[in-house]
């Protein structure tokens, strides 16, 4: 499976409020050079992001809170 050898970050978020602002993380999120695959879940404020090598978590938060939005954490 494509996963199992990607390592993940799950980002809580907030303001995000429905689909459109969802898309709208995933889309940039998944526009970042190391980051090969987002899902966003609405329902639980997060989203969770899939990459091979290693992420700035620095540049995930800008990345978010320049569409408007809040981190409130980062998990593996």
């Amino acid at each position: 499976m494509f996963f199992n050898k990607s390592k993940r970050k799950i980002i809580s978020i907030s303001g995000m409020t429905c689909e459109h602002c969802a898309k709208k993380v995933e889309t940039a999120l998944e526009n970042l050079v190391d980051v090969s695959k987002v899902k966003v879940d609405l329902k639980k404020n997060q989203a969770t992001i899939y990459y091979d090598t290693t992420v700035d978590e620095i540049l995930l938060t800008n990345t978010i809170e320049n569409l408007g939005y809040t981190v409130t954490g980062i998990k593996e």
